[in-house]
């Protein structure tokens, strides 16, 4: 007689939306706190991990296709979803940090482990395989925040929000899976801090907002000093990260379907990977980041999100893809294969992002009398707008 663990389609259904749930909510308050995260370092790996839980999301909706999992959301308990939707109302980003890498996630990493040990090898083969793939990536993130917690300026209070995280989780029952609500959600707690999104990038005294050099001046600089001003431009593109994450916050309060969160959440890990490459590029060369021009997403808080998706992919990305093989090439010409390696993927990437903003606004725009042509056009009357005058140009840098 059989003895092996085994879980039914009912109680699997109600797990994975448990942590379906969790994953889609971290790339909402992980977009959010981007913005607020000072150490660039961290904002990049924030991105990353952005990317993973949409990777996850989208295995874990696709499973509960499969399973008769219902409406996912609808079927979970308020005490839960308060809980979730707490955790991002933390005093400061290492406090968010905190209570989401030492106590959220490991919360979410017990209960995979826990739903895993349960698993019939048979009967749950493909929930089996689906956990396997998505616990590394959890645990690695997870090491991630022990590491920068070690960075911490304030402690005492980032200790005292987990405390109450931790605390709040337990009053509620934890994550497990349970037919009636277990408690109620208090937000009556003095370091309960509602979020916002920040009206501009916040970055540690490190980086300064500081115009890059023009493009016309910058290709006629000898080639060391130029490849520096490249590199800080893509260091730059922390901006577009930026545009993104914003962006990606408030599709969840805009009705943006999970296609377009998914294929967005890509596009703002892409452009994580591209900042980075400049910091990377630069400190191989001598220097450290140290400007950020915010000019670009100063301009597109004033917009609609529609027209945020048009300014970034259609107007600015479209606008610099005629640079990419000219910079590609002069690396090349140069022997300098680290940089051309960088230039390379950069090129690859934008044009997936000029392609998807155009798939993305024809969808947006099936029910709409506009076209797209149109929207460029309100556009840039936002921007001339904002500028008190007509738009000169399209770009400072």
């Amino acid at each position: 007689m059989r003895t092996e663990p085994g879980i039914g389609v009912f109680p699997l259904t109600d797990r994975l939306r448990r942590v379906a749930h969790i994953e889609s909510a971290s790339i909402k308050h992980l977009s959010g706190w981007f913005l607020r995260a000072r150490p660039y370092e961290n904002k990049h790996r924030l991105g990353y991990h952005v990317w993973n839980h949409a990777e996850h999301t989208n295995w874990l909706r696709e499973r509960l296709q499969f399973l008769r999992g219902g409406l996912r959301n609808a079927s979970l308990d308020p005490a839960f979803l308060d809980f979730v939707d707490l955790t991002c109302h933390a005093p400061s980003d290492y406090a968010y940090l905190r209570g989401a890498y030492q106590v959220l996630k490991p919360a979410l990493l017990a209960f995979y482990e826990e739903t895993l040990a349960q698993c019939d090898p048979s009967a749950n083969a493909y929930d089996a395989r689906l956990i396997k793939r998505i616990i590394p990536e959890i645990r690695e993130q997870i090491e991630w925040g022990e590491s920068v917690l070690q960075g911490d300026p304030d402690p005492e209070t980032s200790q005292a929000w987990a405390d109450f995280l931790q605390e709040t989780l337990d009053a509620i029952g934890g994550l497990s899976s349970s037919g009636t609500p277990k408690g109620v959600v208090s937000r009556e707690h003095s370091l309960v801090t509602p979020f916002t999104l920040p009206d501009s990038i916040l970055f540690d005294d490190r980086i300064a907002d500081k115009p890059l050099t023009p493009h016309d001046e910058k290709v006629k600089l000898p080639y060391e000093d130029a490849l520096r001003e490249q590199f800080r431009v893509f260091f730059n593109e922390i901006y577009a990260a930026s545009m993104l994450a914003a962006l990606l916050y408030d599709s969840f309060d805009q009705d943006m379907s999970w296609d377009f969160i998914y294929d967005f959440s890509r596009h703002f890990w892409d452009e994580c990977r591209h900042s980075e490459f400049g910091a990377v590029r630069l400190k191989e060369l001598g220097y450290e980041p140290d400007r950020c021009d915010q000019t670009l997403f100063l301009n597109s808080l004033s917009m609609p999100l529609l027209h945020r998706v048009c300014y970034l992919t259609m107007v600015l990305e479209a606008y610099y893809m005629p640079r990419k093989k000219p910079r590609f090439k002069e690396y090349e010409e140069a022997g300098d294969t680290r940089s051309q390696l960088f230039a390379d993927h950069d090129w690859s990437d934008e044009i997936n992002h000029v392609r998807l903003g155009k798939d993305w606004l024809e969808k947006l725009l099936e029910d709409d009398a506009r076209d797209i042509a149109q929207l460029k056009e309100e556009t840039t009357a936002i921007l001339e707008q904002r500028a008190g005058e007509p738009l000169a140009q399209i770009s400072p840098f």
